[in-house]
């Protein structure tokens, strides 16, 4: 990028967000959206994320994790070509939950326990939804069917799987990290202090980014931005609740879905759900990639598995909508 085109990219930027604070100071809707995005956070993401922030930045830091680790070993290189860390990373993205993945994934990388291919294959397998989100929230609250959302986690735990094994060919011939260097984790001097300190960060960190999207879609709407997309799912769906469902869980997954459960269960909105579970949507990617960036793991990559898990989760929840 030349000096130029940096420097009128930045005033334009400069000028967009300028534009967009007045916008938000002329209108109390904006204000009452923060709030809503806030609130979502507080009731929904806190209390379930926060222990497990505070869990897993201890667990990082005991030498049983290690040894866990290099039991699981044979098991992930055979089926992921990665080391036993990330077996262990996975057992955390799978029972915590969104973007607690990531951020193990990113932990693992910055102490040097996985190798820099490694770090790409294990982002790309470590993301997922958690069971309580997937069967509770989503299955029982909002569709009231706990069936449903055991359908819909198993399709998207299968494509987690799947994308992970597929992910297991980047840079085939990159080897894992050997084990004799496995498992230098560094020892916290203050392990109650720099836990505690690790999990509020990383919580405050997404409940922001949690407010800002849930902001902009309101910005978006408020102004018929995503009339369009809308109207472009509702010519292939013909039906105006899956698309604005599905448009909006593009931005923030779990409003799409709320909206979604609103038009009943189906074929359509199994597999529908299952999409935006695993695409997560851009509230979830944006926080899942301020770990990955902070560690230097290569972003592009994860973006394709994301989109790669998508896919294939709708594929298996159009499937096991027979089940229903």
């Amino acid at each position: 990028m030349t000096k130029s085109l940096k420097t009128f990219l930045e005033s334009l930027l400069f000028l967009l967000l300028i534009a967009f604070a007045i916008v938000l100071s002329t209108s109390k809707n904006f204000s009452a959206a923060v709030l809503e995005g806030i609130n979502l956070w507080v009731a929904c993401v806190l209390p379930a994320l926060f222990p497990y922030f505070f869990i897993t930045a201890i667990l990082s830091s005991l030498s049983v994790t290690g040894k866990i680790s290099n039991a699981l070993t044979p098991l992930t290189t055979r089926l992921f070509n990665v080391s036993g860390a990330v077996g262990y990373a996975l057992f955390i993205s799978l029972i915590s939950g969104y973007p607690t993945g990531a951020k193990t994934v990113a932990d693992l990388k910055e102490n040097g326990i996985i190798t820099e291919t490694e770090s790409v294959r294990a982002a790309a397998l470590c993301s997922s939804s958690s069971p309580m989100f997937t069967i509770g929230s989503v299955g029982n609250l909002m569709f009231n069917s706990s069936l449903f959302g055991a359908l819909l986690l198993f399709s998207h735990f299968l494509a987690v799987i799947t994308t992970g094994i597929i992910f297991s060919f980047y840079k085939r011939k990159d080897r894992p990290q050997k084990t004799s260097r496995l498992y230098a984790l560094k020892k916290l001097d203050n392990l109650l202090y720099e836990s505690t300190f690790s999990a509020v960060i990383s919580i405050l960190i997404v409940g922001g980014l949690i407010t800002v999207f849930y902001l902009l879609t309101e910005v978006l709407l408020s102004f018929n931005l995503l009339n369009p997309l809308i109207n472009f799912f509702n010519l292939i769906f013909k039906d105006q609740t899956i698309a604005k469902g599905l448009t909006l869980g593009l931005f923030e997954y779990t409003r799409g879905l709320k909206i979604l459960s609103q038009g009943g269960i189906s074929v359509i909105s199994l597999s529908i759900s299952a999409f935006l579970i695993s695409l997560s949507g851009l509230s979830i990617m944006a926080q899942s990639i301020a770990y990955l960036k902070k560690a230097k793991i290569k972003t592009a990559p994860f973006l394709l598995s994301k989109a790669l898990s998508a896919v294939l989760s709708a594929l298996f929840g159009f499937i096991f909508s027979l089940f229903l």
